[in-house]
């Protein structure tokens, strides 16, 4: 019984370990704030847009990035509200699609092309400082946008705006 854990262990942590030191730097260079509100979904649940977007903004610290909630997580998909003031990196999901729906604000969204000084942060994700020969497109309250796996893209807020979006994402 102890090998298997072991085994089961190893085979977690190895992968992580193979992440070079410069990919867990770049990640640590995003800062963001990260909030769940993961519960039981056998009943039907109700959260105010009032409650979600008062606790972004009110959770966003100085320096973020952006802010997000967790609201539903599955093999298949994640359900996650974010709000953000600055521009993202480019980023690029191996296995996860992104169906992004726009609540609030603008931003310029850049997608296709290759990620610029791309590095992998995580299993599956690449992350750069921009994109080099994408198509850029505006991006507003109610606007739809569907980004496939192993699509580059990038959200750029222009300065003094801010975008709040739900991101479902599925696996492909």
């Amino acid at each position: 019984m102890n090998k298997k854990i072991a085994v089961a262990a190893a085979l977690v942590i190895l992968p992580l370990a193979a992440l070079s030191q410069s990919a867990w730097a770049q990640a640590a260079k995003t800062p963001f704030t990260a909030l769940e509100r993961l519960e039981s979904e056998k009943t039907v649940r109700h959260v105010t847009g009032k409650d979600l977007g008062d606790t972004l903004k009110n959770s966003m610290k100085p320096g973020d990035f952006y802010a997000q909630i967790l609201l539903s997580k599955h093999d298949g998909y994640q359900i996650i509200n974010t709000i953000r003031d600055k521009d993202g990196q480019a980023e690029v999901h191996a296995d996860w699609n992104d169906n992004l729906f726009v609540q609030e604000g603008e931003a310029n969204f850049v997608t296709g092309g290759t990620p610029v000084d791309g590095k992998t942060t995580a299993p599956g994700e690449t992350r750069g400082t921009a994109v080099k020969g994408g198509k850029t497109m505006t991006m507003r309250a109610g606007d739809y946008f569907f980004v496939p796996a192993g699509t580059t893209h990038q959200m750029l807020v222009p300065a003094g705006k801010r975008i709040k979006f739900i991101a479902f994402k599925t696996h492909k």
